[in-house]
């Protein structure tokens, strides 16, 4: 993990903690709360997280979520049975998870990034994020606006950054990427655990209700004569109650 991350880190955890919190606790209990922000990973440093204040809060009923089985084991069609490949598709990606509040080793925030490919010089696409906790089927998370990538430029990574609120339960969840094509909605790609388990398959994840509550550390000011300066040991306290870990080790 980069030092440099650790400041985008602290200053997240206060601006989203209080809204996430209270959206947790006023959930119904039959509900799904997220926050969510998505774009291009070159629109922010490589050692910092999305602006805190794009994140929007997502409600929805068990009714409102598209559920759907997960076909047979054998062969990429563990995901799907639909998309066509070729002209589009993603050459790789990631999961990280942070934020483990109460060190039990379950996290609250997902981020997913993806390297999206194509034939074509430009091509608009979307995607749609998908999570199975019981390995027999596939609950919508998230779906992207449009984005635009450039043929196989190594420069138009996509990710989305997903904070669990409330319905999520303690498990281990598998991660699944759709990828559409803009123009006609035909899906050209997916990618999951068939083709990078150790990234996609298993994560601990749990919603923040689950995750204990934040206990913010003081912030110390030292006289160096030059005026106050917070002391860095407030932000290592505040890291230490995240538990953060860049990339699950397994």
């Amino acid at each position: 993990m980069k030092t440099s991350l650790l400041p985008s880190l602290a200053i997240a955890s206060l601006v989203l903690g209080g809204g996430i919190e209270v959206a947790a606790q006023t959930a119904a209990p039959e509900e799904r709360v997220t926050r969510n922000a998505a774009g291009h990973v070159s629109d922010h440093a490589a050692d910092e997280l999305r602006d805190p204040t794009t994140f929007k809060l997502q409600r929805r009923d068990l009714e409102e979520i598209t559920v759907k089985p997960r076909a047979d084991a054998s062969g990429k069609g563990m995901q799907s049975l639909q998309a066509t490949f070729g002209d589009s598709w993603i050459y790789d990606a990631t999961t990280d998870l942070f934020t483990d509040r109460d060190g039990d080793g379950y996290f609250r925030f997902l981020r997913v990034r993806f390297d999206a490919d194509s034939i074509f010089d430009e091509v608009w696409l979307y995607a749609e994020i998908y999570v199975s906790a019981d390995g027999t089927a596939w609950e919508h998370l998230y779906s992207t606006q449009d984005f635009l990538i450039e043929g196989t430029s190594p420069d138009d990574d996509y990710e989305v950054e997903t904070e669990l609120v409330s319905g999520y339960s303690t498990g281990r969840y598998d991660v699944l990427i759709e990828l559409y094509d803009a123009d006609t909605g035909e899906l050209v790609d997916e990618y999951g655990p068939n083709e990078n388990p150790t990234e996609f398959e298993l994560l601990p994840l749990e919603d923040s209700g689950r995750d204990g509550s934040l206990a913010l550390p003081p912030i110390t000011y030292t006289d160096d004569g030059g005026g106050g300066a917070f002391s860095w040991l407030g932000v290592l306290g505040l890291l230490g109650a995240l538990g953060l870990r860049r990339r699950l080790a397994r």
